[in-house]
């Protein structure tokens, strides 16, 4: 039997995601943690099919203790589920070194999705600052740009204006080699930006 580690701070949270993954694929034994003192320890203590984990956590943030577990237990996949918007976090996660970001305003069924490509060795998501030529912001503008987002509610989500946004947009189609939005876009599909 696979056993995940689910560490959040809320023990509704925690029960709940339990609930949902022991019905998404019922072989998991799932152990909760509210991610308080040694809770690198309870990460690399024992070999974890999975690991969710949160970005706000008592003390911590989620985004080190991905990191410290890199380093420790590079073999374990850790997904990170979060109130943030993936557009704020999720490349940051993947870059230290998550399989996975999933924000949780998404359905249910895409954190049992993505528990279940963990188990299968796959990667969730792409971090797009990985691309050679893409900065971490440039990434989120694309991936927003992507969406359909506006680029007014972009300015105001990203927290910058919208001449700023024009300049991101321009010089993404330059160092993309595409013409114009709907280029972006379908790039963006092909690349899986806009999941």
């Amino acid at each position: 039997m696979q056993q995940g580690l689910v560490i959040d701070d809320h023990p509704i949270v925690r029960e709940g995601i339990k609930d949902l993954l022991q019905k998404a694929v019922p072989s998991l034994s799932i152990t909760t943690s509210p991610g308080a003192e040694g809770v690198l320890e309870e990460v690399c203590g024992r070999h974890w099919a999975f690991v969710v984990v949160d970005i706000n956590l008592p003390g911590f943030h989620g985004l080190d203790i991905v990191k410290q577990a890199k380093s420790h237990c590079p073999k374990t996949p850790i997904l990170v589920f979060s109130l943030y918007a993936e557009e704020q976090y999720a490349d940051r996660a993947l870059c230290a070194g998550a399989v996975a970001y999933i924000s949780k305003d998404r359905p249910p069924s895409a954190l049992a999705e993505s528990v279940k490509a963990a188990l299968r060795g796959e990667t969730v998501k792409r971090p797009l600052v990985r691309h050679p030529m893409l900065s971490e912001r440039e990434a989120q503008v694309l991936r927003l740009l992507a969406r359909g987002t506006k680029r007014r509610d972009i300015a105001r989500r990203l927290e910058i204006n919208e001449k700023t946004v024009s300049t991101y947009k321009t010089r993404l189609l330059q160092k993309l080699g595409l013409r114009n939005l709907v280029d972006l876009v379908r790039y963006a599909v092909d690349e899986h930006v806009a999941d």
